[in-house]
């Protein structure tokens, strides 16, 4: 591995909307410095650096280069992760952070882990909100022996779909997406985080309303059809055999279901939307009728938001954190857990998930 100079250079390929709120949270930290931008649109480009500060533009050749480049933060489609990360990887970038998925499936995403371990490159993946606060308070709660056992736990994504609100939600609904592989990543990242690996799973999958209607902006009223399914229900099992349910669906009207919900044989535990970086962490232990908030935890890194991961890379490039939690190891085996759920969709059928990586959990 590489040894880099605080500020770390991140440089972030792909300017699209997520990379406005990656920018943000990198910005105020000073462990990174923005060095460069590049993106297929190049007046795109151009805008996202005039508002972020950032002091160049250019190609994605040109920015995955050791030289200018600490850390490659790569935010372009899913489809193009694994040909832009094998791309930083043979450059010699010393870090490499991806938005989810890290790949479109596990061969690709597993080859990518394989690949950065050979070349010595430190490969981290979204989701990063297991930094957060509030899944860093459970981690604590859960190996602290608060809960006791875990004896099983739920997890609940459930919407209406992504159409209600973005004027443009097709890409939600194409073959690779879905609510499993677009929001699922976020509740595996968590569960996998807290309760371990997965190793075997039950699934079942539909497509209850293939014809979805655009709510807002300029094309409100038309129609599309959703090529993935709409509605995923599984039974997880983690490596030391604790159950866990999960449903992802753009298919409720409303939901009262907790996002996730851990159960012990001394308390239950409920935690917020897995999805964001904040929240607070509910608590009840048993023969109590009240639910108690439990004690806020530090981040594991600060600022708070969406780029946590890209900071605590930057932190173990530079010599100040021995431990990553959002490693490329967990994004593959995140990846593995999609696939095999979509594999389980047989009824009657139990699936192991494929190769992992994933070491054992550690603090960050």
């Amino acid at each position: 591995m590489s040894s880099v100079s605080k500020p770390a250079r991140a440089a972030l390929i792909g300017c699209g909307m997520i990379a406005d709120e990656y920018a943000a949270t990198l910005a105020g930290s000073s462990t990174i410095t923005l060095s460069g931008c590049a993106d297929i649109r190049d007046d795109a480009a151009r805008a996202f650096a005039r508002r972020h500060h950032i002091p160049r533009v250019a190609t994605v050749a040109e920015l995955l280069d050791p030289a200018v480049t600490d850390i490659a933060v790569i935010l372009t489609p899913p489809a193009s992760h694994a040909d832009v990360t094998h791309a930083a990887i043979r450059a010699g970038v010393p870090g490499i952070y991806v938005e989810k998925p890290l790949a479109t499936s596990p061969g690709q995403a597993h080859a990518l882990t394989r690949a950065a371990s050979h070349a010595g490159v430190l490969l981290n993946a979204a989701p990063d909100t297991i930094l957060g606060a509030p899944t860093q308070a459970a981690y604590a709660a859960i190996t602290g022996g608060l809960l006791g056992d875990v004896i099983a736990a739920s997890a609940s994504y459930l919407s209406s779909g992504p159409e209600r609100w973005h004027p443009g939600p097709e890409p939600f609904h194409a073959a690779d997406a879905g609510p499993l592989a677009d929001m699922g990543p976020y509740y595996l990242a968590s569960l996998t985080y807290l309760l371990g690996r997965i190793e075997g799973i039950i699934g079942a999958v539909t497509a209850t309303r293939p014809m979805r209607t655009i709510a807002t902006g300029p094309r409100a009223g038309q129609v599309f059809i959703a090529c993935a399914p709409t509605h995923v229900t599984a039974v997880l099992r983690t490596e030391t055999c604790i159950p866990i349910t999960f449903t992802a669906s753009f298919d409720a009207a409303g939901t009262r279901a907790p996002h996730l919900e851990i159960h012990g044989s001394k308390a239950t535990m409920v935690l917020p939307d897995p999805n964001f970086h904040v929240g607070d962490v509910l608590i009840r232990q048993a023969n109590d009728r009240h639910w108690k908030q439990l004690q806020p935890a530090e981040p594991a890194v600060t600022p708070v938001g969406r780029g946590m991961g890209v900071l605590e890379l930057a932190d173990r490039l530079c010599g100040t954190r021995r431990h990553l939690a959002c490693t490329g190891e967990a994004a593959a085996h995140v990846t593995s857990i999609i696939d095999a759920i979509y594999r389980a969709a047989t009824p009657g059928s139990i699936t192991a998930v494929g190769v992992s990586l994933m070491p054992g959990r550690s603090d960050p």
